[in-house]
């Protein structure tokens, strides 16, 4: 009997994280309190580690930060993007575990863990930081996925309701003194649709924060602002800067023929959909598509028993840094590799021959090539070819092609 699976999403950013758990036993995603019985989300991301190597976490570590028989570490999540900081890293993958733990509390450790990561952008180095935490985790790369809130906002809201996304879906989080806004857009009439997110941001003034009448004003001027020209249906509030009951004329701006929400834990119960939806499609009809997705994808034409045969080595809308199979080909004494590019939104292929120079001088059955596609980004793909040796009669070469490829 196969193992059930476990879907485990949390949301981070440096002040604190969320975990939520799902499996389909659920009826639905339960977001984890770090205090039973209370709805207690938010955990500080914070690590407080003891002289004799015990670990506090939390709010338990903020209770100790000043003690004296210890280390404090806060800003983990900032820290941990610079490569050299091994410890601030370190405490992060520490910190993390103790999330995945929580499953503990529901004797969910028997199922096999599916983990994804949400935050609130994704760069280079934040990309370069979770597959160090991924590895260290102990998580296979497939059983791990990294994604933005744009795309855990997208996961959360086409799981609910049809009509809160009939038209466009509005995001609004008010954190400090910044405030950001995503609108998720689905294009197409087919039976999978494309859905896209806008993201705008806006500082309120620091005067404003304590006013709650003119805060209500100048957020009631970003309402204007981010809804001109688009027809809304739903729209969430989250972040603590939502707090209070001051969203009066925000509130008629936005008008009665909207679905309106309020909480603190969309983007964790987002990306523990998204984990799920990624291993189980049946019955999903959308793709969440950004600057981090493939534009495009690549296939090679190969022979398969006489008859043409399409390998396809990359898949367009996943994730640029998501692992690629590797493949292995036997060599038929044709050099050429013929790569068929499909771009998004382009109707016809494009062709490219890739020839593979100086091969090792062995007869053409005794060549085996390694092939694997390693995108670079979200529109650039390199094409790695490598002489596999044959068995135990000969060693590989170490003769390796590489073929960049524009896919978007």
């Amino acid at each position: 009997m196969a193992q059930e699976k476990l879907f485990i999403g949390i949301d981070l950013n440096n002040e604190r994280a969320m975990v939520s758990l799902f499996h389909e036993g659920m009826q639905e995603v339960e977001t984890v309190s770090s205090v039973p019985g209370e709805e207690h989300y938010q955990i500080p991301a914070a690590v407080f580690c003891t002289g004799q190597g015990n670990y506090f976490y939390g709010d338990e570590a903020l209770r100790r930060q000043d003690r004296t028989d210890g280390s404090f570490f806060s800003d983990l999540y900032l820290g941990s993007q610079i490569p050299d900081n091994v410890i601030c890293r370190n405490m992060l993958v520490q910190f993390l575990r103790r999330l995945i733990r929580f499953r503990e509390r529901y004797d969910l450790e028997h199922m096999d863990p599916y983990l994804a990561v949400t935050v609130p952008q994704i760069t280079d180095d934040i990309v370069e930081l979770f597959r160090y935490v991924q590895k260290e985790l102990g998580f296979a790369p497939d059983h791990f996925r990294l994604m933005d809130y744009g795309e855990s906002f997208f996961a959360h809201t086409y799981h609910q309701d049809p009509s809160i996304r009939m038209h466009d879906v509005a995001l609004f989080d008010f954190q400090n003194d910044k405030i950001f806004s995503l609108i998720l857009h689905t294009d197409g009439m087919g039976t999978v649709k494309r859905v896209t997110s806008e993201r705008r941001e806006w500082t309120v003034p620091g005067y404003l924060l304590d006013q709650p009448d003119g805060k209500d004003e100048f957020f009631a001027n970003i309402l204007r602002e981010a809804f001109m020209k688009k027809i809304i249906s739903g729209v969430y509030f989250i972040g603590d800067g939502f707090d209070g009951d001051w969203l009066r004329e925000s509130l008629r701006v936005i008008g009665p023929n909207k679905r309106v929400f309020k909480g603190k834990n969309l983007y964790t119960r987002g990306a523990c959909l998204a984990a799920y939806r990624n291993e189980v499609t049946e019955g999903w009809h959308y793709y969440y598509d950004c600057f981090y997705k493939l534009h495009g994808e690549i296939s090679l034409k190969l022979l398969k028993n006489g008859e043409p045969y399409f390998l396809r080595l990359t898949q367009l809308g996943e994730n640029w840094f998501a692992p690629t199979e590797t493949y292995y080909l036997m060599y038929d004494e044709d050099p050429r590799l013929e790569v068929w590019v499909r771009v998004r939104e382009r109707l016809n292929a494009r062709i490219e021959n890739c020839t593979l120079d100086y091969l090792p001088e062995r007869d053409a059955g005794s060549i085996r090539l390694s092939v694997k596609a390693v995108p670079v980004s979200g529109t650039k793909v390199v094409l790695r070819v490598e002489d596999d040796g044959f068995g135990e009669l000969f060693e590989p070469s170490g003769k390796v092609w590489e073929f960049p490829i524009v896919t978007g």
